[in-house]
């Protein structure tokens, strides 16, 4: 009976959380597409643990993200890309305007510092 009891209280708290987590990827969606709007691209690799921890930041919104894939056996690599834009470090993130460099910011970013570069609202993050 207390099993049973058991069960059934980590099913109620896994639904109630799992109802809380899709909030948080609705807005997260609404944010990771307005960074690609804004022209904000994530130059990354494969092989950057970094990069990893960055993915996972955003979750299944950065999908969103116009990342561009640095390593050579990278899925779609963009490597000559990544050379013309003198990407020396994973991730680099770098906000363009009609094809032109505004700003760049190396290394991992949290979503308040991805707001400050884009100008992409916080509110309902």
């Amino acid at each position: 009976m207390k099993i049973n009891i058991l069960i059934i209280s980590i099913l109620i708290l896994l639904i109630l959380l799992s109802g809380c987590s899709q909030k948080e990827v609705t807005e997260l969606d609404s944010f990771a597409q307005c960074l690609k709007d804004e022209g904000v691209k994530m130059y990354g690799s494969m092989t950057c643990s970094i990069c990893a921890k960055q993915k996972t930041l955003f979750g299944t919104s950065f999908q969103y993200i116009n990342e561009i894939e640095c390593h050579p056996r990278g899925k779609n690599p963009q490597t000559e890309l990544c050379l013309q834009k003198d990407i020396q470090k994973t991730p680099t993130w770098i906000l363009e305007k009609d094809g032109i460099e505004i700003k760049r910011l190396k290394g991992y970013q949290t979503l308040e510092k991805l707001s400050e570069l884009s100008g992409c609202s916080m509110e309902k993050v």
